[in-house]
């Protein structure tokens, strides 16, 4: 079954300001359905009070009957232009200012980003094709792509058709020059996408279905290449110049040997200049690259054994030395790039992980790398060297769209280039314009500000010396805290700015340090300089709060049981929800917090349904998302309030929307804010009326 690195992604967050929308009662007359597993009928928990185990301390205190809560049925809300999770597989650049590269909504459709200013402003227009497998520009104005069209991703991805298309006009408009049924392999998850190369706009080369073929006007007619040696299967291939290129594939009838072939009148005869075996598998390749005509390097794959060799050649491969081992699975090395005889780089994808990818380079011809990614960036599918110092990189994001990334110093430090630089951590909103988010696309570690709604970010700062940065609230426009993540113990520290997020320091005393059961912080939130809340989770559920600004902390324990699921919102240190997770006896059910010894049920929800976020804007409009999972599939429901609790309003989430699995859910007022999803970010600015999908 064909696992796509979209597959693998695990589920991601969305950010929202939305708004209580207008609805009618379920089963009409404003009354409140009977509870029951068909849903959406829900029961108001006020019918069905209990002795819920609350503890303080040591003490149970019963949860209190409240009036009896509402859920009405509302209009759905409008998402345009709906979210496709997309990656970016190919990259190509011409020169430091000029650069293309395909985003991919796998095996629906691409679109053509491109830049003439360094990636400083990117223009997208739409391209044939459904697949892509290799792009190759000249100039500004004219390139190359292969793709394939009319494909199923169910199961294993079989596409009909295959395709060379050309531009003449920098990607407006396409033409296709070559045509056949699709026999490509789809089922791996990592494709040879250097498929292309041409040295002028007449003479070219296409790896397509297994075969090379080579062009002498510009792809309007191409002819098979003849290699001459029996049972040779090209793999991949790297043309430095016109007349000279060099292929690497398999041989043998069982494809058991790995052969290196040079030509040196464009394509037409080809001679043997390596052939090796592997030891105890079959030996195939991962790729070859050719800085010029003499200096290159050759990857090899012993692919039973996830190991392989790297070989480099400085006099047109005569000669082939081995110059380091390689792991060649899990990670999987995706491409591999030479600056001169001595510097290159390889990138990595984990694909279905755990452990990380990156960008490793050398300075010593291949003997020794060092991993030079930044550390959000450990899925990267092609890396581009055009000089030691400029350096490009495409990556698939975690849990988000793919993304590129530039090096302008060999490495040592790395930009966002596109899409445009916003949160993907959490987020604290002053007012409905300004706020602060730690976290983006390429690193964990940075305080982002918004001055404008969150319609563009500017990174403040980095904060050294930890994993990432997990939550952040801000009391005001200056002052602020951040709760860190550290490898050693403790792991959690807490760290204050008094200058809009540019400088970081810890908090003195017990802080986070000495807090047990401190793992997942689902909720973290400042009121003043004095007050805080934050809620962890562990075993169970448990609740923090301070009265000295965080130097010190007291433990209450609202709810018994598995607090892993548990979403929280507090308005104040003292009133708060929070929406447990159900079991396979009863659903999720809603609590309103006020103070310690005070917890009221109000409201229970269906089986079938899970709490995934939740927001106050102010103590009367409250916003929750609750997944759904049924037996016709999965959805999701924004339910609202502008009373303070006493009715919500169910607005259900459409599928075809491609929103699902919320992670964030942020409030500046009751109008504007974001949801964070698996896969990107939409925003409102009409209390939910309609919601934008962040591109």
């Amino acid at each position: 079954m064909k696992k796509t690195k979209r597959s693998m992604r695990a589920a991601f967050a969305l950010l929202i300001f939305a708004f209580m929308l207008p609805g009618c009662a379920f089963g009409g007359s404003g009354q409140t359905a009977a509870s029951g597993d068909n849903p959406p009928a829900l029961q108001s928990a006020a019918t069905a009070t209990g002795n819920v185990a609350i503890t303080s301390g040591t003490q149970g205190v019963p949860v209190e009957a409240s009036p009896k809560s509402v859920l009405k049925k509302g209009a759905p809300v409008k998402i345009e232009p709906g979210s496709n999770l997309y990656e970016i597989p190919v990259m190509d650049f011409v020169n430091a200012d000029t650069g293309f590269a395909v985003k991919q909504v796998y095996g629906k459709s691409l679109s053509l980003i491109s830049t003439t200013d360094g990636g400083a402003q990117w223009e997208e227009t739409k391209m044939p094709g459904e697949l892509v497998l290799g792009l190759d520009f000249l100039d500004r104005q004219t390139g190359w792509a292969l793709v394939q069209d009319e494909c199923s991703v169910k199961g294993t991805t079989v596409c009909k058709t295959i395709r060379l298309i050309r531009t003449k006009d920098g990607g407006k408009t396409w033409t296709a020059l070559w045509q056949a049924a699709s026999q490509e392999d789809n089922s791996h998850v990592f494709l040879n996408t250097r498929r292309l190369s041409f040295d002028s706009p007449k003479n070219g080369v296409m790896l397509a279905n297994g075969r090379l073929f080579v062009t002498r006007d510009g792809g309007v007619h191409f002819d098979q290449v003849s290699f001459g040696v029996k049972h040779f299967i090209p793999l991949y291939v790297s043309f430095p110049s016109e007349r000279i290129g060099y292929v690497v594939g398999t041989v043998g009838a069982d494809a058991g040997k790995l052969a290196v072939l040079k030509t040196t009148d464009g394509a037409r005869t080809w001679r043997k200049q390596l052939e090796l075996t592997g030891e105890n598998s079959p030996l195939s390749s991962l790729g070859i690259d050719f800085k010029n005509e003499r200096t290159g390097w050759l990857l090899t794959n012993e692919e039973g054994m996830l190991s392989g060799e790297l070989y480099r050649t400085t006099d047109g491969g005569e000669h082939w030395a081995k110059m380091s081992a390689q792991r060649t699975g899990r990670p999987t090395p995706t491409d591999i790039r030479l600056a001169d005889a001595n510097t290159g780089v390889m990138s990595l994808h984990p694909g279905a992980g755990p452990i990380e990818g990156g960008i490793w380079i050398t300075h010593d011809g291949g003997k020794s790398f060092a991993s030079v990614a930044p550390n959000h960036a450990v899925a990267v599918n092609q890396v581009q060297m055009l000089s030691v110092k400029d350096i490009w990189a495409a990556a698939d994001g975690i849990n988000e769209s793919g993304f590129l990334l530039h090096s302008a110093d060999g490495g040592k430090t790395w930009k966002q280039a596109y899409p445009a630089v916003r949160p993907i951590g959490d987020v604290s909103m002053i007012d409905s314009s300004f706020g602060y988010a730690v976290g983006t696309l390429l690193d964990n570690n940075v305080v982002l500000q918004t001055v404008d709604g969150g319609t563009s970010w500017n990174i403040l700062a980095r904060v050294d010396g930890y994993l990432r940065l997990e939550n952040v609230s801000f009391i005001n426009k200056k002052e602020g805290y951040v709760a860190a993540f550290r490898e050693h113990e403790p792991h959690h520290v807490l760290l204050k700015t008094s200058d809009e997020g540019k400088s970081w320091t810890p908090v003195a005393g017990q802080s986070l340090h000495e807090l047990s059961g401190i793992s997942d912080i689902s909720f973290f939130r400042f009121y003043d300089r004095k007050q805080g809340v934050l809620v962890a989770s562990s075993q169970e559920k448990n609740v923090w709060r301070t009265s000295d600004g965080g130097v010190t902390w007291k433990q209450t324990k609202p709810l018994e049981g598995n607090g892993s699921g548990t979403k929280a919102f507090f308005i104040s240190t003292k009133e708060g929800w929070m929406a447990p997770m159900g079991d396979r006896e009863h659903g999720p059910v809603l609590f309103r917090l006020n103070g310690e010894q005070s917890v009221r049920k109000t409201l229970t929800l269906p089986k079938s349904w899970f709490p995934e976020a939740i927001a106050f804007a102010d103590s009367r409009h409250g916003y929750i998302v609750f997944g759904e999972t049924n037996a016709s599939g999965s959805m999701a429901h924004l339910l609202a309030t502008a009373d303070g609790g006493k009715v919500w309003t169910d607005h259900p989430i459409p599928k075809t929307s491609g929103v699902s699995d919320a992670s964030g859910l942020y409030f500046a007022d009751a109008k504007h804010g974001w949801l964070r999803f698996y896969g990107g970010t939409a925003a409102t600015g009409d209390g939910g009326l309609s919601w934008s999908v962040l591109q």
